[in-house]
């Protein structure tokens, strides 16, 4: 397929072996494509998971690009393309989304963090790409769900205009401070979790697309109950690393204070 696009490679281990799909797979393809770059001289390296859905990219000093700069990468490389439509993305997804877009003819809307919410939201017309961090990528003018081979075909379109290595690129890109953690949650008290975090955000500004995020001026911190798992995430994004962890610890420990039972009781100012 690539071959078409005059685009020269050197394929290792194309073909898919028998042992089930994991994190180690992917890390030691990671590994390998490391070492492939610095052999070759590569451009930039890239990684499929086992159902072709996922893309890892490795620049050509043999780093490996974080995921969340993948995402960030792509919206850049869109917004100076001249490419106009709407984003999708989930509304976990860094804040930085906005900002890196603005000025030009794209806009970005967000999602409740589930894929098929991501993925339906990207059969709607005018949208033009949507993602989310991992490496998956929806191109829905191709197809509206994640598709590696259709996502590095139009990283290389995008690629192609710019005289940049893709480290350039990428080390020129915002960092997210966007942190995670999860609290281990019985079914029965999700309801109270969520009931008592919007009853002590009263007064804030807050969006409930999916569980509740609440916005201050460190960042914001965002509850989010797991629909198949008896866990809550919470998330939290600050203006720094320190207050992004700072913002993380107090909603952990509020979530946690509710799960074990000892905020049913709140008072609202």
């Amino acid at each position: 397929m690539l071959g078409p696009l005059g685009v020269e490679t050197i394929a290792a281990h194309p073909y898919g072996g028998e042992h089930a799909e994991s994190s180690d797979g992917v890390r030691e393809a990671l590994g390998h494509a490391k070492r492939l770059v610095s052999a070759v001289g590569a451009d930039f390296g890239v990684v499929f998971d086992r159902s072709g859905e996922r893309i890892y990219l490795v620049d050509e000093q043999a780093n490996e690009v974080p995921v969340e700069q993948e995402l960030l990468l792509f919206l850049s490389l869109l917004a100076s393309d001249g490419k106009s439509g709407t984003l999708a993305l989930p509304i976990t997804v860094t804040s930085l989304a906005e900002p890196l877009v603005k000025g030009s003819k794209l806009a970005v809307t967000r999602t409740p963090a589930s894929l098929s919410a991501l993925t339906r939201a990207s059969a709607d017309n005018g949208v033009v790409f949507a993602g989310s961090v991992g490496g998956g990528f929806v191109f829905p003018e191709f197809l509206p769900a994640y598709d590696g081979v259709a996502s590095l075909c139009n990283l290389l379109e995008l690629l192609a205009p710019v005289d940049r290595p893709l480290s350039e690129l990428v080390s020129g890109l915002p960092q997210s401070t966007v942190v995670h953690r999860q609290v281990r949650c019985p079914w029965a008290r999700k309801g109270a979790v969520m009931r008592i975090v919007t009853e002590r955000m009263k007064g804030k500004k807050v969006d409930t697309l999916d569980g509740i995020k609440v916005f201050e001026e460190r960042g914001w911190a965002q509850v989010l109950p797991d629909p198949d798992e008896p866990l809550v995430h919470v998330y939290a994004e600050g203006r720094t690393s320190e207050e992004a962890a700072t913002l993380e610890e107090e909603f952990l420990k509020l979530v946690e204070e509710i799960v074990a039972g000892t905020e049913d009781e709140v008072d609202v100012a």
